[in-house]
């Protein structure tokens, strides 16, 4: 996400004053739908959430970072279904996790999870970093293979938290 905006003026040819728009809507969308994801995270379960909106960001994260220049219209449509799989991730995770600690230990498990996915969040960026070149036509390079990293991250992240999941249900 360091580079989404060089990526949509550069690579897809948002203008620049158009952002405001992309982001805004955007995240307009995901106002409305983190409470439908929350709702359905309990009625259809936490795990099942989670694949889901793994799989739609992968789906759309795939398309995204292989594109060139594109129709407005198209960016945003794509950006609020990968924001849409992007919060059922985290928001079914979230409620996962807090099934792991006993309830007097909760307060400091949430607070090392959230330090450590700060640590994590600085460690893709400079993974990112090292991936992704600008080019001197201005273009972001090599923006797709940063999507197949973020991917192959995603398939890991289920399969942890299949086992995960497995481990609280024998408790």
């Amino acid at each position: 996400m360091p580079f989404g905006s060089a990526f949509s003026t550069h690579n897809l040819g948002v203008p620049l004053e158009k952002l405001p728009l992309l982001y805004g809507i955007t995240g307009v969308f995901s106002i409305f739908i983190g409470p439908l994801i929350g709702k359905a995270s309990d009625r259809f379960g936490k795990l099942n959430l989670f694949i889901a909106g793994s799989v739609l960001a992968m789906i759309v994260i795939g398309i995204y970072t292989n594109l060139g220049v594109t129709p407005l219209w198209i960016i945003i449509a794509l950006s609020v279904m990968m924001w849409a799989g992007i919060s059922s991730r985290m928001i079914s995770s979230a409620a996962l996790l807090t099934a792991v600690p006993s309830n007097q230990d909760r307060g400091a498990f949430m607070s090392i999870n959230s330090a450590v996915q700060q640590i994590s969040g600085g460690m893709a960026s400079a993974l990112a970093g090292a991936i992704i070149v600008k080019g001197s036509d201005g273009l972001l390079y090599h923006y797709d293979v940063m999507g197949y990293v973020v991917i192959a991250s995603m398939i890991v992240a289920v399969i942890l938290m299949y086992r995960l999941n497995e481990q609280i249900k024998r408790r």
